[in-house]
């Protein structure tokens, strides 16, 4: 199990690069990943069978029933996952240190012994990064809701935070949180060999698919196959950052440690 101390959190709205930085650092750094999004479907399972009455009620809600949802209704049906993402990340070996993030992480969420950042970017910058993205996308009427109550927070506890709305590439918005956090980076466990980076990488580009994979069969969408995403390169290369775009249908399901690496052209494993 791994320890808080050794657990890296990074916060933010949809769009503000919390995702692609973390991928990235951990690429760098030989880190673990963990996503809080993409565990948003296996929390609904929890929490619907541990008789949440919100939860329960969404599901019976058809995808149209759901889009139509007003703002207040929508947030009133939304879950609160902080228990179980604190739960699952408490569950990660002990080995290497985690970069742990998501739209769920809030100061009042994280344990006082990790070290947390939290990355905030313009509404209309949010929205452009995540245009067609088809679920989850900034710049919508929950999303500012939450936008607006996570900067109180963010205000009155004092949080620290970096502003990555003038950063065109994920680079930079690294090369800022590794200037804040170089201390935490350089003390911190890591993956040694290109094999157990390459089980790293593997794991996250495996969670990436099957979030979309359970939201579609979640939707009903039957025409989700064709979604174009980016994949991180499988290469384990340290100084690796390439993404590889791959449409959902193209992945081999089930996407286990036995199908073929995820390569940028040019790139091996």
């Amino acid at each position: 199990m791994t320890t808080w101390v050794n657990v890296l959190w990074i916060g933010g709205r949809s769009g503000a690069g919390k995702s692609t930085v973390a991928r990235l650092l951990a690429r760098r750094h030989g880190l673990r990943w963990y996503s809080c999004d993409t565990r948003t479907w296996a929390h609904r399972d929890r929490a619907i069978a541990a008789g949440d009455e919100a939860a329960i009620a969404w599901e019976r809600l058809t995808p149209e029933e759901r889009s139509q949802l007003s703002a207040t209704a929508a947030i009133a049906l939304a879950i609160d996952r902080s228990a179980m993402v604190l739960d699952d990340v408490a569950a990660l070996p002990a080995e290497p240190a985690v970069i742990a993030e998501g739209t769920n992480v809030v100061p009042s969420m994280v344990p006082p012994q990790s070290k947390a950042i939290w990355l905030i970017a313009q509404p209309t910058v949010r929205a452009d990064r995540t245009s067609g993205r088809g679920w989850g996308a900034g710049g919508g009427e929950v999303d500012m809701i939450k936008e607006r109550e996570l900067r109180a927070e963010l205000d009155r506890t004092g949080a620290l935070t970096i502003d990555t709305t003038g950063h065109s590439t994920a680079e930079q918005t690294a090369d800022r949180i590794e200037a804040v956090a170089e201390a935490w980076l350089a003390s911190r466990p890591r993956a040694g060999s290109g094999g157990a980076r390459r089980r790293l990488i593997r794991e996250g580009n495996a969670a990436i698919v099957e979030q979309y994979r359970a939201g579609m069969a979640r939707s009903g969408n039957t025409e989700g196959g064709g979604l174009l995403r980016a994949y991180d390169c499988e290469c384990g290369d340290a100084g690796c950052s390439a993404l590889v775009e791959r449409r959902l249908d193209s992945i081999p399901d089930p996407f286990t440690s036995s199908a073929a690496p995820i390569l940028a052209p040019g790139h091996h494993d």
